[in-house]
């Protein structure tokens, strides 16, 4: 398991909540930044405060982010996470105000982690769309310079078909997602096509309202809604998928999955909106590690071993 810090930009959302209580089991979380998605900004970092609340991890600050995407009209997902974006759960958390200084710009502050710096390594995951992360790109010039490595949540492997309600997160804000992987280094995707051979059995949610407290039975609630709005997705009918945690995996047990290097550009506009490619030759674009299998066994051995976290 790794030791470095971690920054989580979500758009909590069902399984960004898992995956947020999934990387408090081992990854020291400096910050959370909330971005339009799911459902608006205002509510997604309510949502996230919620969750760190429960977590009793009230002191890790939750910035709200980009209200909505770089160029397109927000686009939110309501019919999978509910009017609140945790199913039936009502937040009890105060709203989150917003910050007079954007997220983008707060970041400008922290250290630098990437090679070569003395600083604790700091992993940024992104699991929701990419505008903040582009925001960064496109306003600091040394952004990429806080992060030893920027894993995010979109997409689909190149040459895979998915629906583009399956690949929400770059369906939403493709010219973000298309600047982080023109600008980023070091940047890793969990696409769909792999998160989805990783499926949470619908009978898993009673476990979790059983054995693991306050926190399962939080989980529990906004699964059997997500999941029953989910399942079928990865071809079976009595499992459904959890991408984000899928995601937060990646980090923390990279082993679980095997990687390809590609560059990849996204294509902003008409039917395939949405669709990653492998860039041309001719333009220069750093490498990217894609996620091209992963062994879901492990993935789900993984998750009831960070849960033991929350057992009682």
């Amino acid at each position: 398991m790794t030791e470095s810090a971690a920054w989580l930009d979500m758009d909590p959302g069902i399984d960004d909540a898992w995956a947020l209580v999934v990387a408090a089991t081992g990854l020291p979380i400096v910050g959370v930044s909330a971005v339009a998605g799911n459902v608006g900004v205002r509510r997604t970092a309510q949502n996230a405060r919620e969750v760190l609340n429960l977590l009793d991890r009230g002191s890790v600050r939750v910035y709200p982010g980009a209200d909505r995407p770089l160029i397109y009209a927000p686009l939110t997902a309501e019919s999978f996470h509910g009017d609140s974006g945790l199913g039936p759960w009502t937040p009890e958390a105060p709203e989150v105000p917003g910050d007079a200084v954007p997220v983008w710009s707060h970041w400008a502050g922290l250290p630098p982690t990437g090679p070569g710096s003395a600083e604790t390594p700091m992993d940024l995951i992104a699991t929701g769309p990419l505008t903040n992360l582009a925001l960064g790109y496109l306003t600091l010039a040394d952004f990429g310079r806080h992060w030893s490595s920027v894993t995010v949540m979109c997409g689909a492997l190149p040459g895979v078909r998915a629906e583009k309600h399956d690949e929400f997160n770059v369906y939403v804000d493709p010219h973000a997602a298309d600047v982080v992987f023109q600008r980023g280094h070091n940047v890793r995707v969990v696409g769909i096509n792999v998160a989805h051979k990783a499926l949470l059995p619908l009978s898993d949610v009673d476990r979790l309202s059983d054995d693991y407290g306050r926190i399962g039975r939080f989980l529990a609630a906004a699964l059997r809604f997500y999941g029953e709005r989910s399942r079928g997705e990865g071809g079976d009918p009595n499992a459904f998928p959890v991408d984000d945690v899928v995601a937060v995996a990646a980090v923390m047990a990279p082993s679980l999955f095997e990687w390809a290097e590609m560059p990849l550009t996204v294509v902003r506009e008409g039917p395939m909106r949405g669709a990653l490619l492998i860039t041309p030759k001719d333009e220069d674009r750093p490498l990217v590690n894609i996620a091209t299998e992963i062994d879901a066994d492990g993935f789900r051995d993984f998750i009831w071993e960070r849960m033991k976290t929350y057992h009682g």
